[in-house]
């Protein structure tokens, strides 16, 4: 079963079969060149506002702060390190309320959401709150804005005009018509 970006990509290339490679390259270097400019811009708009994270990282970590009133602890270390987490509701998810450890030196937390976004889970939240951390420290700085501009300002560079292009030396395939 082929998947839904292998079905756009078929469809994109599908009328252009039998064209140059050269054909191909330029239209899809430039749209590419420009989205990447676009998406930079705006990236840069934002951080310029103040922001340090994007708005869906906003939402998480307000989403997080909401549940973590649900939570009751029980600390099994001296250092604030690690603990069991008691949800006792558990707001619009369907699973069942549940016991979750927490390993703040490990990043680590039983929903597998603190592992898999690296964004703190509301039990890694509600840790932080107990212990007096800051819960900003256990999100990625992949999600800061900062890192997000510097992805944006690796340029492209112009291409260059096929008469520059090295010979190729190979014999020629065609398809089959």
């Amino acid at each position: 079963m082929t998947t839904n970006l292998i079905e756009s990509i078929n469809l994109v290339l599908k009328k252009s079969r039998n064209m140059l490679i050269g054909a191909l390259v330029k239209p899809t270097f430039v749209r590419c060149n420009a989205l990447f400019n676009k998406k930079g811009r705006e990236v840069t708009t934002i951080l310029a506002s103040g922001q340090v994270y994007k708005e869906v990282q906003n939402k998480i970590i307000e989403d997080a702060l909401r549940k973590e009133n649900t939570h009751n602890f029980i600390e099994f270390d001296l250092h604030n390190t690690r603990f069991l987490v008691q949800e006792t509701t558990n707001l619009r998810e369907v699973r069942l309320t549940g016991d979750f450890k927490v390993k703040l030196d490990e990043r680590w937390c039983d929903c597998d959401k603190f592992q898999k976004l690296h964004m703190p889970c509301s039990h890694v939240v509600a840790t932080c709150k107990h212990t007096h951390h800051g819960h900003n420290n256990y999100i990625h700085p992949m999600y800061r804005l900062e890192s997000v501009c510097n992805i944006y300002k690796t340029l492209f560079g112009e291409l260059r005009s096929e008469t520059y292009w090295s010979s190729c030396h190979e014999p020629m395939i065609s398809p089959n018509p």
